[in-house]
């Protein structure tokens, strides 16, 4: 006998046979890729929820903690690579399909074999090409704790069966899998877990709208219709004259009846009208219950301001703009760790170990808070000035850096002859 500790009420039936719940069960039910792009390309809900998260990780970019001239050169070789938009298109592909991958191209013969950084001179590698998950099959997962490539595909095969060697390859996920031993190497896709929620909203405001012609009805009571409409003539007759007064209403805003429309003998005229004052509510509550599962705040996914007394938004801001960025941190920093080595290389033609990026904020200042940052790094560098903590040129050099890197002087790394970082 199989017992379970849970809450039991004899008198409303929880937790025994009468409750309504009890034999609820979770069945998990792939979405086929053809109901993925559907939804994609027809539902607007849908689409935002799959765009917006990679968008708002990589609006801002990165800034590389680095002298002024190694800034450019990396810069330079992430616009030649297009590497942002190709991420930009790897991460939806992923986010949408369960999985996307970039190929690293350097123009080796084989690609079978691993990729050496060593071999990546500057401007050594050729292209970055995004493969979809259908375009790129992973190989069997390595389970040896000891290899390098542990919990990664061993291999993979491109279109045309060509083999492809892990060390080529920058595989993003969708939505994690709850162990990787399931499935076939990459993900789920995010709408997997959100369609039926994204459904539920863009139906109920498909509902409302359905609703709208019948927002206003006119309703005539005309004694005898039945018999009228039994035949052919009575039927045309009673056509001909509503239709008649449907006009006259229209061109002249009067409806003509026969007698009082009070008495039974007589044509009684009513109009009734349907009560949508709860109905945005609901359509609301829908739409928050889809930003909510897809940890989307409603102001980010609607665009819309925040409704309520004293309501600003900001707290929901600020908890998603930390949320991009621990994602940026956890996820998307690591994914692309091999493929930063070999574009360090691209850029300068020798490895530097030291380099560190960091991701710009998402939260942009307005004027009046970079003249407040401004003024209150300014009065830091006076102090240390004053000290002596630091040595002057250093100190001039950093002040320098920041001046040109800050957006709050036009012109002023052009005035000290470098490339605004």
């Amino acid at each position: 006998m199989w017992l379970a500790d849970r809450l039991a009420n004899l008198v409303s039936g929880l937790g025994g046979p009468r409750d309504k719940s009890t034999g609820n069960l979770h069945v998990h039910v792939p979405r086929a890729r053809a109901e993925l792009d559907a939804a994609y390309r027809d539902n607007w809900l849908a689409r935002k929820v799959v765009d917006i998260v990679p968008f708002d990780m990589l609006r801002e970019w990165r800034a590389w903690q680095a002298p002024p001239e190694v800034a450019a050169a990396l810069a330079a070789s992430e616009a030649r690579l297009a590497l942002r938009e190709r991420l930009l298109q790897a991460l939806r592909l992923a986010r949408l399909h369960g999985g996307a991958a970039l190929l690293i191209g350097d123009g080796a013969p084989d690609p079978a074999r691993a990729l050496d950084p060593e071999t990546i001179g500057q401007g050594g590698l050729r292209y970055l090409h995004v493969l979809p998950r259908t375009a790129i099959q992973p190989g069997p997962v390595e389970r040896d704790p000891l290899s390098a490539w542990f919990g990664e595909p061993r291999g993979y095969t491109v279109a045309g069966g060509q083999a492809v060697h892990p060390s080529r390859v920058v595989r993003f996920l969708g939505a994690a899998l709850p162990d990787d031993a399931v499935g076939d190497g990459w993900g789920d896709s995010v709408l997997q877990a959100l369609l039926e929620a994204i459904d539920q909203a863009t139906a109920a405001a498909a509902h409302i709208a359905a609703m709208l012609p019948e927002a206003k009805q006119d309703v005539i009571s005309v004694p005898g219709l039945s018999q009228a409409l039994a035949t052919e003539d009575g039927t045309r007759l009673v056509t001909e004259r509503f239709a008649y007064a449907a006009r006259m209403k229209g061109l002249f805003g009067m409806l003509l009846l026969e007698g009082d429309g009070r008495s039974p003998e007589g044509e009684r005229y009513q109009q009734k009208q349907l009560d949508f004052s709860g109905l945005p509510e609901v359509a609301r509550l829908f739409l928050q219950v889809a930003a909510g599962a897809a940890d989307i705040p409603v102001t980010r996914l609607l665009g819309q301001s925040p409704a309520g007394l004293n309501a600003t938004g900001e707290s929901d801001t600020r908890n998603y703009h930390d949320h991009v960025a621990a994602r940026q941190t956890v996820e998307l920093t690591p994914a692309i760790a091999r493929l930063d080595r070999l574009l360090i290389r691209d850029a300068l033609g020798r490895d530097e170990p030291a380099l560190r990026y960091a991701w710009r904020p998402l939260a942009q200042a307005s004027e009046r808070e970079k003249a407040e940052v401004g003024r209150l790094k300014a009065e830091t560098a006076a102090m240390l000035a004053r000290e002596g903590v630091v040595p002057t040129d250093v100190l001039a050099r950093g002040v320098e850096g920041w001046l040109s890197a800050a957006d709050l002087f036009p012109g002023i790394a052009a005035a000290y002859g470098r490339p605004a970082g």
